[in-house]
């Protein structure tokens, strides 16, 4: 059954929103950047590798009602999280994964869109897996908070023959009350690095 709180149909749902527990999330502001790069569809399906708290995850879903999302997280204590967010929001086509990507995406069908969040330190071969899983057409996004992140993101995109693979610096600062008045409190900045795989794209193959 369908909570109030799944009237939400467009990205950015508040992060207050979600069950947060100590597992990390991708914040509102760059949740909602990261799905305007994967371009979904009401039948999409998609990848969210790393997904924490599911906060990704639960918006991919609403976004593609129609579609599937398949939530990898390693972490049992983020894995509880990611089940508890997807009955708070009355998502139900999420299948939440156990496991260390790339070993755990063995036998999943071809999907339209790939969320990296976390990779564990096996950023090249989790790019590989994911290049391998895309439809053609398909969009892969990486967030990164880390330099070292970013370089190995792009060399691996590239080396996996994505196309135009792009990059985004985000830098943002939320205002909070301070002595009555209001002062910024930024966020740390984070860079979303995406690309297509080569390929024509089918909007409504599933």
């Amino acid at each position: 059954m369908m909570t109030k709180n799944s009237e939400f149909t467009v990205p950015g749902i508040p992060d207050e929103l979600f069950i947060r527990g100590k597992a990390p999330m991708t914040k509102e502001e760059i949740r909602v950047l990261t799905l305007s790069k994967l371009r979904l569809t009401p039948f999409c399906r998609v990848l969210d590798i790393g997904a924490g708290t599911g906060s990704v995850s639960v918006e991919c879903a609403l976004l593609s009602p129609a579609g599937k999302v398949y939530a990898v997280e390693k972490n049992p204590e983020a894995v509880l999280l990611i089940k508890q967010n997807c009955e708070k929001f009355g998502v139900s086509n999420v299948e939440v994964l156990e496991g260390k990507a790339p070993a755990c995406l063995h036998g999943l069908p071809p999907v339209d869109g790939v969320v990296i969040g976390g990779s564990g330190g096996n950023l090249q071969a989790i790019t590989a897996a994911a290049g391998s899983l895309l439809k053609p057409g398909g969009r892969l996004v990486v967030n990164a908070i880390l330099l070292e992140t970013l370089a190995g993101t792009l060399q691996a995109m590239k080396e996996e023959g994505f196309d135009r693979v792009e990059l985004l610096a985000v830098s943002i600062a939320r205002g909070r009350e301070l002595g009555g008045k209001t002062a910024l409190q930024p966020l740390n900045p984070v860079f979303i690095i995406w690309g297509t795989k080569q390929g024509e794209r089918k909007e409504q193959e599933i």
